[in-house]
């Protein structure tokens, strides 16, 4: 082989080891300042540390454990038409954010279908007094 090529294929390689070198590099500190850069209170939705309280209850040990109970209760089936499996919702019978004491009670949940679910007064985000009027309805 002429000292040329030779010459030519071992830059070559040494210039794609470079790359490669290059490309680790990038993407380590890219990897690295884009976790740092956006962390915390340098993040734009950063809202000073809170979690809202519903978000934490609805993500708690307890409360899954509440659906867990009532789904197993009535079978994995929707009370109303039958739907076994599939797309089950364990509804409040009286609404989460107006009854915080009855929130984690079994006999205050049902299990419903999805489409069930939607007929229901509580769903989306309705607002009802504790005497049941309703307040507010959002679709």
């Amino acid at each position: 082989m002429p000292y040329a090529k030779k010459h030519k294929k071992k830059k070559e390689k040494e210039r794609a080891k470079k790359r490669k070198l290059n490309g680790e590099f990038k993407k380590y500190y890219r990897k690295r300042d884009t976790s740092d850069w956006n962390k915390g209170a340098k993040n734009p939705s950063w809202k000073g540390g809170i979690t809202p309280r519903n978000i934490k209850i609805r993500n708690s040990k307890e409360y899954k454990l509440w659906r867990e109970s009532v789904f197993k209760r009535d079978n994995w089936t929707c009370i109303w038409c039958g739907q076994v499996s599939g797309n089950l919702n364990a509804d409040h019978i009286k609404p989460f954010a107006l009854f915080p004491e009855l929130r984690f009670a079994i006999d205050n949940g049902r299990t419903l279908c999805l489409d069930c679910h939607k007929t229901t007064e509580s769903y989306g985000r309705s607002k009802t007094n504790k005497k049941g009027v309703k307040i507010w309805k959002h679709k």
